[in-house]
């Protein structure tokens, strides 16, 4: 037996050595193609798992384009924000800085203007020097009026001039009671809310006009000259606005909004004959409107047109007296309540750039050597 076995590995071998051999393109010896058919034959069945991993990877890479496309989307998106709102942030600051430039370029023209216009040599009538303009679109205007063209409501009350307070209320439509409620306010208020003698309580006394005879504008039915006696001001009002403070004024305020242009706490007390209009010529004096208003177009001179070089303005108490229609003895019962000059001045100079302007106000005593500054308000 084992001799045969023997036999039968060298025919095996034998057959093997007689077998012919192949090669692959790399030069690997392989067996013949049938013998590789017979082994495929016998040997067990495979799996591959190449395609699974590849469609596993492609999703995978799908996924992480998706992901990183909207990631870079998000970051434009941030990007163009940030850009926007730097550029916004920008805009609005160069617009800031453009109107704080030209706001301030108009207070300098305003200046410019106030410095011509508190030049005690400077007149109403020096337009081209109050009214400038510069390129390319910078000016300033310049309006100089009188404190003097406006009552002194703390000389009238110091006075006990409540006639004069009297006929101008009544003149507002604002009714009698209110307007007793409001002058005898108006004493409390500046004498330190001490007893006073209402209005209306003593006895009556004919206006300074009424008394020398003269023919008064006053209205019909009130006793325009019920001078009271003058009292002292503890306390006088610092402002126009204070006024408006004075229990019942509220009446005033409905019957004339615009009650303070009227009133000033500046001027010495008396009212400039060349400056004022005809209703305070005629609510001071007692003429009658007609002879106000013939008064100051007298001042006016030919062109009938005020603040030109026609003006022919008062320069002697005798002028004032003859243009008034007043004897002298009539004229001294009022004269002390005018003046041919102004003694405190408004200056209004309004300086302008594009579409922003300011306006400088100042009260001032422009005649003396150094100006004195009463009041200075912009806005």
């Amino acid at each position: 037996m084992e001799g045969g076995s023997k036999r039968a590995r060298r025919s095996l071998s034998y057959k093997q050595m007689l077998t012919p051999r192949t090669s692959d393109n790399a030069g690997n010896a392989t067996l013949p193609r049938a013998s590789q058919t017979r082994r495929e034959r016998l040997s067990f069945p495979t799996f591959s798992l190449a395609p699974a991993r590849s469609r596993s990877f492609v999703l995978l890479a799908r996924t992480r384009n998706g992901s990183a496309l909207l990631l870079v989307l998000f970051t434009l998106l941030l990007i163009s924000g940030l850009v926007l709102s730097a550029l916004t942030f920008l805009e609005s600051g160069v617009e800031d800085y453009g109107a704080l430039n030209h706001q301030f370029r108009a207070r300098q023209l305003a200046r410019s203007g106030l410095a011509f216009g508190l030049n005690p040599q400077i007149s109403n009538q020096d337009t081209p020097l109050l009214n400038q303009k510069f390129k390319p679109s910078g000016e300033f205007h310049v309006v100089i009026s009188s404190e003097s063209t406006k009552l002194n409501v703390n000389s009238l009350l110091e006075q006990g001039r409540d006639d004069i307070l009297q006929t101008l209320f009544l003149q507002w439509n604002v009714p009698l009671d209110a307007v007793n409620e409001v002058i005898n306010g108006l004493k409390k208020w500046t004498n330190g809310n001490q007893e006073i003698q209402p209005v209306g309580s003593n006895v009556p006394q004919a206006a300074p006009a009424q008394q020398a005879g003269v023919q008064t504008g006053q209205l019909p039915g009130v006793q325009t000259g019920q001078q009271q006696q003058g009292i002292q001001l503890v306390r006088p009002f610092m402002a126009v606005s204070e006024m408006a403070e004075v229990a019942g004024f509220s009446a005033v305020i409905e019957a004339k909004p615009n009650w303070a242009d009227y009133f000033t706490v500046w001027s010495d007390g008396t009212i400039d004959v060349n400056l004022a209009d005809a209703s305070v010529i005629a609510l001071v004096t007692g003429v009658t409107p007609a002879t106000a208003n013939q008064f100051v177009k007298h001042i006016w001179g030919p062109d009938g047109i005020p603040f030109t070089s026609d003006d022919v303005p008062y320069q002697n108490w005798n002028d004032v007296m003859l243009q008034l229609g007043m004897s002298s003895q009539q004229f001294q019962i009022v004269q002390n309540l005018l003046s041919l000059t102004s003694t405190v001045d408004r200056v209004d100079s309004t300086g302008t750039i594009g579409n922003y302007s300011t306006m400088i106000s100042v009260v001032a005593v422009r005649f003396k050597i150094q100006v004195a500054y009463l009041l200075w308000q912009e806005k």
